[in-house]
């Protein structure tokens, strides 16, 4: 199975495609936004993004997506922007007829270390452990690579590591969409 996870950012978008439980393409893509920019400005910056993030994706014809959720406890002054994107991604995957599990933030630390409140640091250095012979470059890609990994879980694919029952539960919270692959 084809599994794309994304970590949606409009600065470094994290973006892992698995296929077979193996990563196939992990890479972060986004540029800075800028204080003051005009709603004109904001909005291709948006659009851009999303474009960007669903052609990267699409070029591997996924079976399965899996997208962080947002974190609702963050109030940030660019939470506007970042839901823009979030529901451009996720409207996009659909309108693709792409299947779209949704993981909340929580869920993919614990599902990755063990700790829902685990560090970006921490949730690193686990997938690269996963992968020791893979570059994965930042804590985005990471994200997007746990993600995807989870989606892998719940296809059966193999595992990068020993399964433990914090797994299962952890993909058992999950609304998983139905997905048919070829």
């Amino acid at each position: 199975m084809i599994v794309a996870g994304i970590d949606p950012s409009l600065t470094n978008c994290g973006i892992a495609i698995l296929e077979a439980g193996q990563p196939v393409h992990l890479d972060a893509v986004g540029h800075a936004g800028k204080d003051g920019a005009s709603y004109d400005h904001r909005s291709r910056r948006i659009v851009s993004q999303c474009r960007c993030i669903i052609s990267i994706i699409t070029t591997h014809t996924p079976d399965l997506a899996v997208i962080e959720g947002p974190a609702y406890g963050h109030n940030l002054p660019s939470n506007h922007d970042r839901a823009g994107l979030w529901w451009g991604l996720y409207s996009a995957l659909r309108a693709k007829h792409i299947p779209t599990a949704v993981v909340a933030p929580g869920t993919r630390a614990k599902w990755a270390t063990g700790h829902g409140r685990a560090g970006k640091a921490d949730v690193l250095k686990t997938v690269r452990a996963w992968w020791p012979d893979t570059t994965i470059r930042n804590h985005d890609i990471a994200d997007a690579a746990v993600l995807a990994t989870l989606g892998a879980f719940h296809a059966g694919d193999p595992m990068p590591f020993p399964v433990k029952p914090r797994h299962q539960v952890g993909a058992d919270v999950i609304d998983w969409p139905e997905v048919t692959t070829p």
